[in-house]
């Protein structure tokens, strides 16, 4: 099955309204991937100093290298198929949409660049990977100076902490967005998510629920 075929038969999805089953599964498992991380993450932060959280640091480095895989892969997917239109992108909501979207596009790579870099700061011979599979090598700050390296590291990690704080704001934000198209605007934005078998009728998503028997 080619490329082509395969961007085709997701294009169906959007013109019913839709997301295809490609793009439900990545937004879902990153979803997921993003909510794990954050938690084990501040998790990790509470541990004492010791072999098992420096082991617990190379699994949340290699999920996050795994996030930013998934990341690259999905707007690369995002750049072959557009998605349906799901709400007025001249409106506050699609305006607010395309920020958030943006932003938790930048923090798939942001935050597990950073954590790479604070890794790659530690003396240490474990390896890295991605998703346990793919070989993953730490940067080679070895080479550098222990003030330098901990300048790096300084540095990345205060950028990781205030990108993670403003990720787990947005989070809350946008399924809280979601539901608000849901209960208030009564439109099928957030059904676009989950229902990959969808209406039979065509329709545009942002248009009310009974448009589509209507017409």
């Amino acid at each position: 099955m080619s490329l082509v075929s395969v961007v085709e038969w997701a294009e169906g999805y959007n013109r019913r309204g839709l997301y295809s089953p490609i793009g439900v599964a990545f937004h879902w498992i990153m979803a997921a991937l993003m909510i794990v991380q954050l938690g084990y993450g501040w998790y990790l932060g509470w541990q004492p100093v010791g072999g098992d959280k420096y082991l617990g640091y190379q699994t949340h480095t290699e999920i996050g290298l795994t996030i930013m895989l998934l990341g690259a892969l999905r707007f690369f997917w995002k750049s072959q198929v557009s998605g349906p239109e799901t709400v007025d992108e001249d409106s506050f909501s699609g305006r607010a949409s395309r920020l958030l979207q943006a932003w938790f596009y930048f923090s798939f790579f942001a935050l597990p660049i950073s954590g790479w870099v604070m890794w790659s700061t530690l003396p240490s011979d474990l390896p890295l990977s991605i998703a346990g599979i793919i070989p993953f090598p730490n940067l080679p700050f070895d080479q550098l100076s222990e003030q330098l390296q901990h300048s790096l590291m300084q540095g990345a990690a205060r950028v990781h902490y205030w990108i993670v704080w403003i990720t787990a704001l947005a989070i809350p934000g946008h399924a809280g967005a979601a539901v608000l198209h849901y209960l208030l605007k009564r439109d099928r934005v957030l059904q676009s998510m989950l229902d990959i078998n969808g209406p039979q009728q065509q329709g545009v998503v942002g248009s009310g629920r009974d448009a589509g028997s209507a017409a």
